[in-house]
């Protein structure tokens, strides 16, 4: 059961940072459509820029780390940490190479 919790916090983590790039996007160029918002995502993948808008996005996973703490979900919010940690290594790795 451990296990499994861990990988549904994993699976939250990635979601929500996700979610949180996609905020990022409105919040910072003020775009609602779809296809805006993919085609400044497109752009940002381009210009590199894309490790930013990630480390963004993960913001979110702090709420949901939290949330899972404050619920007694431990494992789940060690999934959500294990989720931020790859995200920052994958920016890493981008930004670099």
């Amino acid at each position: 059961m451990k296990k499994k919790n861990i990988i549904i916090g994993t699976l939250i983590g990635f979601t929500s940072n996700f979610v949180g790039t996609i905020l990022t996007i409105v919040f910072l160029f003020g775009e609602v459509s779809i296809t805006k918002i993919i085609e400044i995502f497109n752009n940002s993948v381009s210009d590199n820029s894309i490790t930013k808008l990630i480390s963004l996005g993960a913001i979110i996973n702090l709420i949901v780390f939290f949330g899972f703490l404050k619920y007694n979900h431990e494992d789940k919010a060690r999934g959500v940490l294990l989720a931020t940690f790859i995200s920052a290594i994958l920016t890493v790795y981008i930004n670099n190479f």
